[in-house]
């Protein structure tokens, strides 16, 4: 039997041309599962399931990260121990109490605010206590060198990069909650203090 009448290639120079594999058929190479197949959803063929809600859980993640950032910035370190409320609020919101995939969001961009408000209060601990240490032990002569700048830039350093960490993740978990993907913090980062 020659290539020409095996199926899917159609009849010989001259006749109508059929298509290359169908839908229903599955297009010949494409993997199992993937489009083509028998038993996955194609554009236009019958019920697709409902997008997630992708709005409510990227704002989750940019309020957080916004009130922790801006709000650290305008209102003298404030927004750093605020970050938790704007996700805890779109949590509580009646309209995305039973979506599984906002609530997913949400939790994670609480925890998140509670880990940074946290960190936060360590780090101010640390600092004014390196310095009050530092003040009562130094003589006389170290108090008047840059001897204080070690612990306090040591601490500065430490959280700072923490933050700056904390940032990225941040973004990223914007970024993915606009696609659509569930996605988890570190757990340095976002302590898994709220259960969704």
């Amino acid at each position: 039997m020659s290539d020409y009448h095996q199926p899917g290639y159609g009849p010989p120079a001259g006749g109508p041309q059929q298509p290359y594999g169908t839908p229903q058929q599955g297009w010949p190479g494409a993997a199992p599962g993937g489009y083509g197949y028998p038993g996955t959803p194609q554009p236009g063929y019958g019920p697709q399931p409902p997008a997630p809600s992708s709005g409510p859980a990227m704002w989750s993640h940019l309020g957080a990260l916004l009130t922790v950032t801006a709000g650290t910035m305008m209102c003298c370190g404030l927004g750093a121990f605020l970050g938790w409320v704007y996700p805890l609020s779109l949590r509580g919101n009646e309209r995305h109490k039973h979506d599984p995939y906002i609530r997913h969001h949400t939790t994670q961009a609480v925890n998140y605010g509670i880990t940074q408000a946290i960190m936060a209060a360590l780090g101010m601990v640390l600092y004014f206590a390196s310095a009050l240490i530092f003040a009562a032990a130094a003589t006389p002569e170290q108090r008047n060198s840059s001897g204080l700048a070690v612990p306090l830039l040591t601490v500065i350093v430490i959280f700072g990069a923490y933050a700056l960490s904390g940032v990225v993740c941040a973004v990223i978990g914007t970024v993915k909650a606009t696609r659509g993907e569930l996605w988890t913090y570190p757990r340095l980062i976002a302590w898994p203090l709220s259960k969704g």
